[in-house]
């Protein structure tokens, strides 16, 4: 078991410095790549010194130190993106080595059979645009070097026959990861979006397109939190329809959905970029003030208190208005946010009680 967590904690070194779920895939890969690299590399130059070859030995071991350098970058929190730095030292250090393979031969002639290694590699680190350009270089340099004549740019010899057949399935093998890494990224990123749009429409009232409750949770915590943190001032603003039932029963539930989304357009002009506003319930609104006392709430609670009661609805041949009563809380530094919103829906109560159209405040 220690073992196994031992191998879980490497492989997810630097994950937990990201969000981003498709970043988190790339990392968790670079750690990967760079355990089997090193680890590969060191067997291999064992090998190479235990047959007395001892410059293919040292640069084998070159390349096991790099391969785990690259792990050790994404453990580290001074970089501003280690995951790119790890990425790019891989992906060239990989090129080289395979550049070295191709020009030496490697054991017996078969170091030019790892370079089918790179494409995946690039593609995945580098991306379609950049996994492609690194491809391309890579693939003029390798083919020079073979097919420059009289093989004076190698230090082995290689067949016309292999030279051949290696770079055209080379260019086989890329084409086809570079069509799966297309496939992969357009699917990741329609799975994105959709994520993306499955979250907002949780996150917001299908009918008025404000925030609902859900939403607004999270909104409230996050201003919150920020107003503990720097002292900042909030007020909450719970609003209901006066008799609203009233509108549903006489012009029926689609004028009172009309309402409902009138309103919402009429509180939102009425409020900052910084300002949050939800459908609460049924047809109770929640205004969120981040840096707003509670005078100045009550100054814009009246402000739209008026401008409801001036707007008027038509309905076939008849034309009706309606209120709004709007209860008002400053939250303190002693409060919980569940408290706040209770005391502002205590206030709204009161402002029902004492006959509607109106704004109270504690």
């Amino acid at each position: 078991m220690d073992f196994k967590r031992f191998v879980q904690n490497h492989l997810n070194a630097g994950v937990v410095q990201t969000d981003d779920p498709e970043k988190s895939q790339q990392i968790f890969v670079a750690n990967l790549f760079s355990f089997i690299g090193y680890a590969v590399s060191f067997l291999m130059s064992v090998g190479a010194y235990i047959r007395q070859d001892w410059l293919l030995g040292t640069v084998l071991l070159i390349a096991c130190c790099i391969f785990f350098s690259s792990h050790l970058i994404l453990r580290s929190k001074r970089l501003a993106n280690p995951y790119k730095a790890s990425a790019n030292l891989v992906t060239t250090s990989l090129m080289l080595l395979m550049v070295y393979l191709v020009f030496t031969g490697g054991v017996n002639g078969t170091g030019p059979l790892w370079i089918y290694i790179v494409p995946p590699v690039a593609l995945f680190f580098g991306g379609m645009r950049k996994g492609t350009r690194n491809l391309g270089l890579f693939f003029i340099v390798i083919s020079a070097l073979m097919f420059y004549p009289n093989d004076a740019w190698i230090g082995t010899s290689y067949t016309f026959e292999f030279k051949s057949r290696l770079i055209f399935s080379f260019l086989t093998v890329s084409c086809l990861f570079a069509l799966y890494e297309y496939v992969r990224q357009s699917s990741f990123q329609r799975i994105k979006e959709m994520s993306q749009t499955f979250e907002k429409q949780a996150m917001c009232d299908p009918l008025s397109g404000l925030l609902n409750r859900r939403g607004m949770r999270e909104k409230l915590q996050n201003e919150f939190d920020r107003s503990q943190r720097y002292k900042n001032v909030l007020t909450l603003m719970m609003c209901d329809i006066d008799h609203f039932k009233v509108v549903n029963d006489k012009y029926g539930h689609d004028k009172g959905d009309e309402v409902i989304k009138s309103l919402g357009h009429i509180f939102k002009s009425g409020l900052r970029k910084q300002d949050s506003l939800a459908r609460w319930g049924g047809e109770e609104y929640l205004f969120l003030l981040p840096e707003t006392n509670g005078e100045q709430a009550m100054q814009l609670a009246e402000k739209l208190r008026s401008k409801i009661a001036d707007t008027q609805y038509k309905h076939e041949d008849k034309v009706f208005s309606v209120t709004i009563s709007i209860g008002l809380h400053q939250i303190t530094s002693t409060e919980t946010i569940n408290q706040a919103i209770t005391k502002a829906d205590t206030n709204l109560y009161k402002a029902k009680e004492q006959g509607r159209n109106r704004c109270i405040i504690d």
